[in-house]
């Protein structure tokens, strides 16, 4: 009876602790996209312009992109559960500070340090996939990974928008601090960094120099860098339209109260979701990581192309949103494609050094189309806050096809990667 229960825990455990680093990495969506529902209150609580604005967000990603490597180095070496679960704490800190701030500087700091905390919420979460479940199931973890990360995007929205109304933006930023406490608690306590019930798993702890000798291979490998390169230009439209400028973008356009435009971009969320696992799974079918990628940088270019520079009524919009949504899935596969290039034991510092090539696009976009807002702004004033046209939005969104012409154009070079170590290192 004791080995039936055993056999039963062991079999729920590895999605137990998969799960907790799902829920955070949705916990850390949620954070991640809150300025773009706020982007008002921001603004005149700290007396910002848009590149301002714009450059307070991306905050977040200065950390978040500075920590991918030395955390995928520590996630090697000591495991996820107390990185985890002090990162979890750590963007319970940031989010208490931010919704504290009175003075700009204090609110950047908060940012930064929810930045810092969310860094190794995905790569963390695929780590304890790679150490939890065979590598033929980690494309399908990927895609659920994904499906929770869009319920926090999600979350962040709409809910978020009606919440903001009751009890306002700071008051909302405090209750999500203590569902983060609540959340590494759980981590705390759930979360195991060996899985003793698997041969095939490679040793947690690789030695110091050999993670140094793989990280000097890595970067030696240009298949690596062309899958990350288009992995970030793939993620433009997420980093900067739907985090942040996407709702004040249609409010403007449509004249919509901000939870109406923050449900039209959760459209872009829902088709992540419901399209994630359907990619992976349909990828790991065929066989291949590369059409799929070719498809959904094609589909992605006319999709945003139509969405920025055509008049198109709101129902439609809401469903091209959706679309987009789903044409983005073929991103995540650039992750499968890098993880069956290398080995498991390498995968925090492999993860952490792809994840900051592509949160590179939030650094670079959301205070580029600030930027070229304020440039373009024609200095009209509405309600205290600068104006701005659709010609002007035109202009600052226009580089988000551009951007994914130029991931169309990197699949060319990209070989497959399904069969077991196509590429050479």
């Amino acid at each position: 009876m004791k080995s039936i229960k055993k056999t039963y825990f062991m079999h729920y455990l590895p999605w137990a602790i998969w799960l907790c680093g799902g829920l955070f990495y949705c916990y850390q969506f949620i954070l991640r996209v809150s300025p773009s529902i706020m982007t008002e209150e921001l603004m005149r609580a700290f007396q910002v312009n848009g590149y301002a604005l714009g450059v307070l967000s991306a905050f977040y990603y200065y950390a978040y992109d500075a920590l991918q490597i030395p955390l995928g180095f520590i996630m090697d070496r000591f495991g996820p559960r107390r990185v985890l679960t002090f990162s979890t704490s750590l963007c319970v800190l940031g989010s208490f500070l931010f919704a504290s701030a009175t003075i700009l500087p204090f609110a950047a700091i908060g940012r930064l340090l929810m930045g810092a905390g969310s860094a190794c919420a995905f790569i963390g979460t695929l780590k304890l996939a790679t150490l939890w479940f065979p590598p033929q199931k980690v494309g399908k973890i990927i895609g659920f990974t994904m499906v929770l990360g869009t319920i926090g995007a999600t979350s962040g929205g709409a809910p978020l928008a009606f919440l903001l109304e009751y009890i306002g933006w700071r008051a909302s930023l405090l209750l999500i601090s203590g569902l983060g406490l609540l959340l590494a608690l759980a981590m705390w306590f759930i979360i195991r960094d060996k899985n003793n019930t698997s041969s095939s798993i490679e040793p947690l702890l690789p030695s110091a120099n050999d993670l140094w000798k793989g990280l000097s291979k890595l970067l030696r490998n240009s298949q690596f860098w062309i899958i990350a390169t288009y992995s970030s230009l793939m993620y433009v439209p997420l980093s900067a339209f739907a985090d942040l400028w996407g709702v004040p973008y249609l409010s403007t356009i449509y004249h919509l109260e901000r939870k109406i435009a923050a449900s039209a971009i959760a459209m872009i969320f829902f088709g992540i979701a419901i399209a994630s696992p359907i990619t992976t799974y349909l990828s790991d079918y065929f066989q291949t990581r590369r059409y799929p990628m070719i498809i959904s940088a094609i589909v992605s270019v006319i999709l945003y192309a139509v969405i920025i520079f055509v008049p198109i009524p709101l129902p439609v919009m809401y469903v091209l949103l959706f679309l987009t949504g789903i044409s983005f899935t073929g991103q995540l596969l650039g992750f499968a494609a890098i993880c069956e290039i290398i080995p498991s034991s390498m995968s925090g510092l492999t993860l952490g050094l792809t994840n900051m090539t592509v949160m590179l696009s939030g650094v670079i976009f959301q205070p580029f189309i600030g930027w070229i807002l304020d440039k373009a702004w024609n200095g009209k004033i509405e309600q205290g806050l600068p104006f701005y046209t659709l010609e002007n939005w035109k202009l600052a969104l226009a580089s988000i096809p551009l951007c994914l012409i130029l991931a169309l154009s990197l699949t060319y070079f990209i070989r497959e990667t399904f069969t077991k170590n196509p590429v050479s290192s």
